[in-house]
């Protein structure tokens, strides 16, 4: 698919829209909510998972399954959040990896690499209990229903090979729908188009919650315990902008709801936020265009081009994200703003392996001027049209290409099969925008899932799975273990499930 279906909101490449809407209806989170309900009915239940995405429908199905009654409110029309848009799960030591033949790396290399990733800033503990349930979780997976294709491999990014595929990629009809399934056949209620608008206190401890059917009136659900799996908070634009995103040019490729929902009700309770010390799933792209598109890949995830900030100053290794994507994102944030720049000869080197991208290119220059993406036949041309520097952009490229001839990038270690000199006009630059998947980690959890304190004490009855409260990264999501945040999804939602469950 090539020409102007690799552009998408080109009316000028305006501000988001659905950012806009987002905003109105975004809560802060805050240290408490005085608000009081008149609920319309009271129902009695022993556990209540708020969101049905990964997480939540292994909660619901665990608990479930050991005969407690289960409430699963959902916020959309339908279940399943961003779990409809995963493709697969990490585990290790399953019957698929053996029979597909791969290579198991040991449980030590998991651990360790992690670790040295954070260079020990996490608390290895988490991984332990990861990846030491994972072959169980796959295995109760694949038992409830949960359709893998077979095939297990490194996701395509260099790390271990761990990663259990869905049957056509596709965690919507693969995962969510058979669980959702299993849910109602065991049991438990599923409720959609009924958020949860607060949480049930009494005495210090959660007892419930409250949450609004689509008529309005608001329903109160007693639980013994209630865990949080809302996903978290990309789309909610005033939590973001709080955690220092300009969301103006930015875009959330998730599915709706992900409001942040689980993050306020479980601060207001007592837990403690620890969202400025997490990480989110996120890609730099240019706004306007269509993400998905091949043209797009090419473009944006770095590699051989350059790349320079508001002062012109090339500032990173360019193919950063190479093995790990994240750091693509990591490193174009720590500037205010970030540009690509390519000249005619990189793009027909694209062109050689990327359908339609020439006729992509003319199409994103023709349709997004005075904005985000410019070509000129001079670099000094190229600079005015970006707002840069002449002079300083010319020296920057020259620096660039002397190091591409030499084949040693003696600025930032760029592998000499990505530096190419860039000297054949026209010449094109791109602005790196961010495109947001998913926050992943926010509420601060113990082992058992339980949401804590700032002194490490649980806030009694309430707990928090999934991307509501992972625990696993810091600023980065490394997809050197790739699937290992599907992985947390299951298992903690099960380790909630079976905590609360042993108390009853």
């Amino acid at each position: 698919m090539g020409g102007a279906a690799a552009l998408v909101g080109l009316a000028a490449c305006s501000p988001n829209d659905q950012n806009s809407s987002a905003k109105d209806s975004a809560k802060p989170e805050t240290a408490g909510n005085a608000k009081t309900y008149e609920p319309t009915e009271v129902i009695d239940a022993d556990v209540v998972v708020v969101g049905s995405g990964s997480s939540g429908m292994c909660a619901t199905v665990q608990a479930a399954e050991l005969g407690a009654k289960t409430y699963c409110l959902e916020k959309n029309a339908e279940v399943g959040g961003n779990g409809r848009g995963t493709e697969g799960i990490f585990a290790l030591g399953t019957s698929a990896q053996r029979d597909a033949g791969v290579q198991i790396p040991t449980f030590r290399e998991i651990i360790a690499t992690d670790a040295e990733f954070f260079n020990y800033r996490i608390n290895s503990l988490f991984w332990v209990d990861m990846v030491s349930n994972s072959a169980d979780n796959w295995e109760w997976l694949v038992g409830n229903g949960v359709k893998f294709s077979g095939v297990v491999d490194n996701y395509g990014v260099g790390g271990v090979p761990c990663f259990h595929w869905f049957v056509d990629a596709n965690g919507g009809d693969s995962y969510i729908e058979p669980m959702a399934a299993k849910a109602e056949e065991l049991g438990a209620t599923i409720m959609t188009s009924t958020p949860v608008v607060d949480l049930v206190i009494t005495d210090g401890a959660v007892t419930g919650v409250y949450a609004e059917r689509e008529d309005g009136s608001v329903i109160q659900i007693n639980a013994k315990g209630v865990i949080l799996a809302s996903g978290g908070y990309a789309n909610n634009v005033e939590m973001m902008e709080a955690r220092g995103y300009d969301m103006t040019y930015t875009i959330n490729q998730g599915r709706p709801g992900h409001d942040g929902d689980g993050l306020r009700m479980a601060v207001a309770a007592g837990a403690q936020d620890v969202s400025l010390e997490r990480c989110f799933l996120r890609d730099p792209y240019t706004y306007g265009l269509n993400f998905f598109l091949p043209f797009s890949f090419a473009v944006c995830r770095g590699g051989p081009m350059m790349w320079v900030n508001q002062d012109a100053e090339r500032y990173v290794n360019e193919a950063c994200g190479s093995v790990t994507p994240g750091n693509n994102s990591n490193a174009v944030h720590t500037q205010k703003v970030s540009w690509l720049i390519f000249d005619q000869a990189q793009a027909e080197r694209f062109a050689e392996t990327t359908e339609n991208f020439l006729a992509d290119l003319a199409d994103a220059v023709a349709q997004c001027p005075g904005d985000n993406i410019y070509q000129a036949d001079t670099i000094e041309a190229l600079a005015g049209a970006a707002k840069l520097d002449p002079a300083t952009l010319k020296a920057t490229l020259e620096r660039y290409n002397e190091l591409a001839k030499s084949g040693v990038d003696e600025d930032f270690n760029k592998p000499a099969e990505k530096m190419f000199p860039l000297e054949t006009p026209p010449y094109y630059i791109f602005r790196q925008d961010m495109s947001f998947w998913t926050s992943i980690g926010g509420i601060h959890t113990n082992r058992k899932f339980q949401a804590v304190d700032v002194d490490g004490n649980p806030v009694p009855g309430l707990y928090a799975v999934g991307t509501d409260g992972c625990e696993l990264y810091r600023e980065t999501y490394t997809m050197n273990i790739p699937a290992s945040c599907q992985g947390n999804n299951c298992n903690s939602g099960r380790m909630a499930a079976k905590e609360i469950c042993a108390a009853l």
